[in-house]
């Protein structure tokens, strides 16, 4: 048996938001005909048993918990978030999808800050882009300063065959100024699985480490502009979560910042829509210019009722039509190379997830003994047994 505070116990199971009957479910307790499998879980919550070293290591993998955690006098103080833009009337309550998120969100902390310590014991110069916007310089100005500051050029942008190899054009622009960009959407399984109601992105500003998450679930024709909007969030030096359609001044700023560089005002001034306001015609129009333009159907709609070039109506009619389609055009990051054999390559996936910058300074620091093996694993989110395949593809 171990000594270990009972409150912990109960922090970290409601942290992963498990009922007790859940809990007890999935770190394998069985009734008896003393006390039924809860039971034997109270007990333990309330102090009056004490947990052997098999169910702490049972709970910490249940409860997406480091084992250290159980150890400690009193539970962890929360870290912070920032702020939440996510006020949307389409925002469904996911206990669990926020309980999820919660836990993504500490562990993504946790690699930026191992990484900003790295960064500066070695003095790494702090990026002069962040938090270098405000509200009074307007959309147009900090869309301007980010195209440049990234060498954006929205033709190239344009002129890849997908919409993923877009987004990875995108992606370089953004990890080449050392902006760290990872595709995430579950803590390790399946069955944390966030969906894009719970968020669609989040970001941690930094002047060292900037870290941007976005949810893997979306479409990946919306994964650009999640991006071009936490860059926005960056250049403000704001830190938070995003869901969008949230009428915050800040969170419809970034909105229109990532709308400018991706479909220019100028641009949606030229576009001529069905007169009739047919839908089946509209939705078609739509369907061309966001695969023209490689942007998500939606934020095209969306663009357009901004201009006032469809109205409020108009632009929920359409939103539905896209809901309908949702499966369709929701598929994700799954065509990634495959390994031969069939499924998909665990290393090839996670270091898609992960990006090469991250991948990259995360072996830089391995090399230069600043990261430990063991700290690694928690930048990388995997194993420490699997850190130095993951960091050596040529030698898997």
């Amino acid at each position: 048996m171990i000594a270990v505070n009972p409150e912990i116990l109960t922090w970290a199971r409601e942290n992963a938001a498990l009922t007790i009957d859940e809990a007890a479910h999935k770190l394998g307790f069985r009734d008896t005909k003393r006390r039924t499998a809860a039971e034997k879980l109270r007990l333990l919550e309330a102090g009056v048993v004490m947990p052997t070293t098999s169910q702490l290591t049972r709970m910490a993998k249940a409860y997406y918990q480091p084992p250290l955690v159980f150890y400690l006098n009193q539970p962890p103080a929360e870290v912070d978030q920032g702020e939440d833009f996510r006020i949307s009337p389409r925002r469904t309550a996911d206990a669990k999808g926020e309980a999820h998120l919660k836990l993504l969100m500490r562990n993504v902390r946790v690699a930026q800050n191992l990484i900003r310590d790295a960064m500066d014991e070695e003095h790494v110069e702090p990026l002069d882009f962040v938090n270098s916007a405000t509200l009074s310089m307007g959309v147009n100005e900090v869309a301007n300063n980010i195209r440049k500051t990234l060498a954006f050029d929205i033709e190239t942008f344009r002129k890849a065959n997908s919409f993923q190899q877009a987004f990875a054009y995108l992606r370089e622009r953004m990890e080449n100024c050392r902006i760290f960009l990872l595709l995430l959407s579950d803590l390790g399984s399946h069955h944390t699985t966030i969906s894009t109601d719970v968020f669609r992105g989040f970001i941690y500003s930094d002047d060292l480490a900037p870290f941007i998450v976005i949810n893997r679930n979306d479409a990946v024709s919306a994964w650009s502009f999640t991006a071009l909007h936490e860059v926005a969030h960056l250049w403000m030096g704001s830190s938070g979560i995003s869901g969008y359609g949230g009428e915050q001044r800040i969170e419809t700023f970034c909105g229109g910042v990532a709308r400018e560089i991706l479909f220019p005002a100028h641009e949606i001034e030229t576009i001529e829509l069905d007169p009739n306001n047919n839908i089946m015609k509209l939705t078609d129009q739509l369907d061309s210019i966001a695969n023209c333009k490689k942007l998500n159907r939606s934020m095209a709609a969306y663009s357009l009722y901004q201009a006032q070039k469809i109205d409020l109506q108009l632009w929920q009619k359409l939103n539905s039509v896209f809901d309908h389609n949702k499966l369709a055009g929701s598929k994700n990051g799954r065509d990634v190379k495959q390994a031969k054999g069939g499924g998909p390559n665990y290393y090839v996936m996670r270091r898609f997830q992960l990006g090469k910058a991250l991948l990259k300074v995360t072996k830089q620091f391995v090399d230069s003994g600043h990261l430990t093996p063991s700290r690694a694993a928690l930048v990388l989110g995997v194993a420490p047994t699997r850190v130095h395949a993951l960091l050596h593809p040529d030698q898997v």
